[in-house]
């Protein structure tokens, strides 16, 4: 194996002597920097042209992936792209007088239970460690999104992001872990339940209901809402389905309202007064 091919096993960025183990292979190295092929990361680091900028900027200064960006690379979804890479750091060390420029571009927290990352060939935090600085960092809504996500797959537990919630902020992160629900399986499923029970309203995500399957949201125990992702709702069978299900949801004595992405994304308080007055009309015909 070349030193090429260990650096592509490296995820793209490496150390020079992880990777040449022969006078020829350091040659072959320094001439690839030299022709551009190559990043000079400096202090023994080198990277593809191509490589994740988390992952550059993480071995620039000796730091893991975490919070948002961690979430990231762990296949979660996230409420809004992250604008910074944030990194790891053990709160012991410094970065001297004048942080070189990574580390200025960079988000660093400063973590005073500092864990190795178990693969030496991925600097990111694990899972729970990221979500707890996440809860700590990032504002409740897109924190919620990342730990319903990561709950919602079986990634970690209620109890495990709990017990890293130590320090500045953790109060206010305990508030927001209180609101998460793993059994909300999408982004869109998540904002619509957190907008709906600060409008004050009853809401159950993830029920199941005879006959029809799991919906996705159960508003004062009288209302359906669906927030349908295109990728899911697009075929002819899923379309007859969906029609399946309402007409049964309806015959169960539901009011069944659906919502598109673009509507619960940009438009959520319209959603929620369109969901409030449904819950109203059917209070009101209850009572006739």
């Amino acid at each position: 194996m070349d030193p090429f091919e260990r650096l592509h096993q490296h995820r793209g960025v490496a150390r020079r002597a992880d990777l040449a183990r022969t006078a020829a292979e350091r040659c072959a190295l320094a001439g690839a920097v030299l022709a551009g092929h190559l990043q000079d990361l400096g202090q023994g680091w080198v990277a593809l042209p191509d490589a994740h900028p988390a992952l550059v900027a993480a071995r620039r200064v000796h730091g893991a992936i975490s919070c948002v960006s961690a979430a990231v690379f762990y296949g979660l979804a996230t409420l809004e792209p992250a604008d910074r890479v944030h990194l790891a750091v053990p709160r012991a060390r410094g970065l001297g007088r004048r942080p070189s420029r990574p580390a200025r571009e960079a988000t660093l927290h400063r973590e005073s239970g500092w864990v190795t990352p178990a693969n030496p060939l991925l600097p990111i935090v694990p899972i729970a460690d990221a979500l707890a600085r996440a809860l700590r960092c990032q504002r409740a809504e897109a924190a919620i999104v990342m730990v319903d996500s990561a709950l919602n797959r079986g990634l970690v537990t209620v109890e495990e992001i709990d017990r890293l919630l130590n320090g500045p902020g953790s109060v206010r992160a305990r508030l927001a872990l209180g609101r998460c629900d793993g059994r909300s399986r999408s982004v869109t499923e998540t904002r619509a339940r957190l907008h709906l029970k600060a409008a004050g309203l009853a809401v159950r995500a993830g029920v199941g209901i005879p006959g029809v399957g799991e919906v996705d949201l159960v508003v004062e125990e009288g209302v359906v809402v669906e927030c349908d992702g295109f990728a899911y709702h697009s075929g002819r069978r899923e379309f007859q389905e969906d029609r399946r299900r309402d007409r049964e949801l309806l015959a169960r004595g539901f009011v069944v309202l659906r919502f598109t992405r673009d509507e619960v994304m940009t438009a959520v308080d319209l959603v929620v007064e369109d969901i409030r007055q449904a819950v109203a009309r059917a209070a009101a015909s209850r009572t006739r």
